[in-house]
């Protein structure tokens, strides 16, 4: 103990502090690697790099630290290299691959690769950023399926680009949906949630690994709740919503479900509008739209003091036989008319010389009132409804509008078809521009309650739109807003009591229900007559049912090329009416006109099955155009039946249907029996008998 008398007391503490200092060197890069235990926790917290004692010499010959090599395959830079008994091992070890990821508090996340990352920053431009590294679809095959669970509750995450992803029958249904879907399970409740950048949804890999970033896009969200409600019941919210953006304005400071106008969309004023009345039903040569009164109201702003001052048509025009220029109708007994293939079309032109109201610059919303009457249809047009083809001249005249291809939005159309002027009523509504899309309903499903099975929707369906105006856009205020309603509902009732069994059914599709939203390019700017690249879908037309929409629509590739609904009872992929056609030898000639093919194969016409909408044609081989609705849009009714098992063998049924189109007095009432004999006979074969009869 004497050994270390006279020795100072500063230099035996700073001796242990270096011994603690290099014993810890040793084991920080241990705890980077591996995380420093505290407790019970494990932290990875980032540190730089400490001062590593061994490394205090002196020496001109240059210090390497030995790292990872050394401590994962013990190589010393230093030492001779022999492989002849422990042979040379690659640089492979999958817990190197990637590289750390940190939240922006300096917590350690996981290591890894970034393989997908969707960004939304505002304000400033290119706010929006999708990132998908190559890995994203060489590794994954683009999709990525993240899940936990515990006791009874479940959670997955899913990010692909072609996710068979459905929320309810008049919501939300695409076979290839490119976004994020968010599930959650338990016992008694589920929920889903979607995300989307619907005007630039990435195909494959971002260009050159870099994120592909916007400042004007389309968003889509969605989502959809259900909860148990004791043994028999089930309810359900779901909301849809696709709304255009621009990540220039502050964020959080409107309504994001209302959207905004793209930067192109805002940057010129409104300088000429049509209000175009025509016969809702052409067809029938007479009836048509009824013009009594027409009348404007312009809203104005004064931007420096932000005073607004509404104007009617009396006091903006100089002449009011100038302006607004009206062309087309025939001169009635006190209104103008339009019947068959006729026109109104009331032109205003701000630009016009008998046009002495506010400037265009200076008008921050515009409502139109008009008094019509019979079987109108009311559409609208404006310099800013851009398309693909150039903007005719105005006035315009109804051949104009048909020449040209102008891009038209509806408005209101007349129930029935009225032709006596008895619904003569006052139409006001506002002209904006598009800007977002929203559905949102509730759902009641009912399992085997005393017998009966039930499912019931109603859901409404809001469109946005909002009057351009540049000032107001630069100040990063809201552009006045309008919106417009249609709703939709649907019941079914079921019952089975062997031998006897009951359908009902009721449902209402109104015209205006929608479940397509316009989605803006780069630039801001939307092609409102392009529906492949400027349109997004909630419902896609999938009338067979497989995994290609049966439309072109933007992001989700080209339409299915052969579409066969109904015909491929077989599951191969193949027409069961022309079997022998495939890719490496085409054939176009259908088996029932081929030899020897013919013998097992019956024409279409030949086969037995429901006709509900008469128009000779087997309701489940039908292949339209259309969104696919459980119902027909513009179309309101009920259908019921009820039937027995009069044997094993037989079945009949009779029931009624009464179906009427809103926008017109087309109907379709029928009375219906069916009778269906199946029986396959072990030695005379099998007998199949059907018989229908409508009324």
């Amino acid at each position: 103990m004497c050994r270390f008398r006279g020795i100072p007391a500063w230099f035996v503490l700073f001796a242990l502090a270096a011994i603690v200092q290099a014993t810890g060197a040793d084991a920080q890069s241990q705890d980077r690697r591996f995380g420093t235990q505290r407790g019970a926790q494990l932290t990875f917290e980032p540190r730089g790099p400490g001062v590593l004692f061994d490394a205090l010499d002196p020496a001109l010959k240059k210090w390497y630290v030995p790292q990872e090599l050394y401590t994962d395959y013990g190589f010393r830079q230093w030492e001779y290299s022999n492989y002849a008994r422990d042979q040379y091992q690659r640089y492979v070890d999958t817990n190197r691959q990637g590289g750390p990821f940190y939240d922006m508090y300096g917590n350690y996340q996981t290591w890894g690769w970034l393989i997908f990352d969707w960004n939304q920053a505002q304000p400033g431009q290119f706010g929006s950023s999708i990132y998908k590294d190559p890995r994203f679809n060489s590794w994954f095959n683009a999709v990525t399926v993240s899940s936990d669970s515990r006791d009874q509750y479940y959670l997955a995450i899913t990010i692909g680009e072609r996710i068979r992803t459905s929320l309810t029958p008049l919501t939300f249904s695409k076979p290839r949906f490119n976004g994020i879907q968010m599930d959650f399970a338990s016992d008694k409740y589920e929920a889903t949630m979607l995300f989307s950048r619907a005007s630039a949804a990435i195909l494959g890999t971002t260009p050159e690994r870099q994120p592909s970033a916007a400042t004007n896009a389309t968003n889509m969200m969605g989502g959809r709740v259900t909860a148990q409600v004791g043994d028999f019941v089930k309810i359900g919210a779901t909301m849809v919503n696709a709304h255009n953006s621009q990540t220039l304005g502050e964020a959080f400071e409107r309504n994001p479900f209302v959207g905004t106008l793209g930067a192109e969309q805002g940057s010129d004023p409104v300088t000429a509008i049509a209000v175009v009345l025509s016969d809702d039903s052409p067809e029938d040569g007479r009836g048509g739209a009824a013009l009594f009164a027409h009348d404007i109201i312009i809203t104005a702003e004064d931007f420096n003091t932000k005073k607004r001052t509404e104007f009617r048509l009396r006091q903006v025009v100089s002449d009011p036989t100038k302006w607004p220029v009206i062309t087309g109708g025939f001169s009635q007994e006190g209104f103008l008319a339009a019947d068959g293939e006729e026109k109104i079309v009331i032109n205003y032109d701000f630009t016009d010389l008998a046009y002495i109201g506010p400037r265009p610059t200076e008008i921050v919303d515009i409502k139109f009132d008009l008094v019509v009457a019979n079987d109108y249809k009311i559409q609208i047009w404006s310099d800013r409804q851009t398309g693909r083809g150039s903007l005719p001249s105005t006035p315009l005249t109804g051949e104009d509008l048909s020449q040209s291809g102008a891009v038209l939005f509806d408005v209101r159309s007349a129930a029935g078809n009225v032709t006596d002027n008895s619904n003569q009523q006052r139409v006001v509504f506002d002209y904006g521009l598009p800007s977002a899309n929203m559905i949102f309903g509730v759902t009641m499903e009912v399992l085997q309650l005393m017998g009966f099975d039930a499912y019931a929707e109603f859901d409404i369906n809001r469109a946005y739109s909002q009057y351009p105006n540049l000032t107001l856009a630069n100040a990063d205020r809201s552009l006045e807003t309008n919106a417009r309603d249609a709703e939709a509902w649907m019941v079914n009732v079921t019952k089975e009591a062997f031998p006897y069994f009951f359908f009902g059914e009721a449902f209402s599709m109104d015209p205006g229900y929608s479940t397509s939203s316009f989605i803006v390019n780069s630039g801001g700017s939307v092609f409102y007559d392009d529906e492949r690249t400027s349109v997004y879908e909630f419902v896609d037309d999938n009338d067979d049912q497989d995994r290609t929409p049966d439309w072109s629509r933007w992001g989700q590739g080209g339409p299915d090329p052969i579409v066969f609904p109904g015909w491929d009872e077989n599951n191969d992929f193949v027409s069961d009416f022309n079997q022998n056609d495939n890719i490496s030898l085409s054939n176009r000639i259908p088996d029932y006109e081929e030899p020897f093919f013919r013998y097992s194969v019956d024409r279409p016409e030949f086969l037995f099955g429901i006709d509900l909408n008469n128009n000779n044609w087997i309701d489940r081989f039908e292949n339209d155009d259309l969104p696919d609705y459980p119902y027909r849009r513009d179309h309101r009714g009920y259908n019921i039946y009820a039937g027995q098992h009069l044997t094993p063998d037989a079945k009949l049924t009779v029931g009624r249907l009464k179906e009427d189109e809103i926008s017109s007095n087309r109907r379709n009432h029928v009375l219906y029996g069916i009778f269906v004999y199946d029986r396959d006979h072990p030695q005379w074969g099998r007998l199949r008998f059907f018989n229908s009869l409508k009324r």
